[in-house]
């Protein structure tokens, strides 16, 4: 099954967390980040919670797309994995800004079992 959710999410001048995805498994996930803001460059970083602190996926690799900014208008797709089953997006913009953003995963599931969303 393929979960889809989209969103949207003002984002102020001090960095906070956006929304974190919660599952039972390590996460991997495509996110796609649009800022709909017509003046401020939002800047993000994607997390993952590991022995109880957050530590930045970008330490991992890929910088330009696990830790960047986005310009006014400017849309980005993000392949998000981690062996962690926790991982959260944090960011901010000075001067604020609307973030758009959708959540694609695939997820296994049984026959007649729950439908899983994005947290347990």
């Amino acid at each position: 099954m393929n979960i889809l959710l989209a969103d949207t999410q003002t984002v102020g001048e001090l960095e906070d967390t956006i929304f974190e995805m919660t599952q039972n498994s390590p996460v991997s996930a495509l996110v796609t980040l649009a800022n709909r803001g017509t003046a401020n460059t939002m800047n993000y970083r994607f997390q993952q919670l590991v022995a109880g602190i957050w530590l930045d996926l970008a330490s991992l690799g890929d910088l330009d797309n696990l830790n960047g900014t986005l310009s006014p208008g400017q849309v980005k797709a993000v392949l998000v994995a981690s062996a962690y089953p926790q991982v959260q997006l944090v960011g901010n913009a000075s001067g604020g800004t609307e973030l758009e953003f959708g959540v694609t995963r695939y997820y296994p599931r049984a026959d007649g079992a729950p439908l899983p969303i994005l947290s347990l």
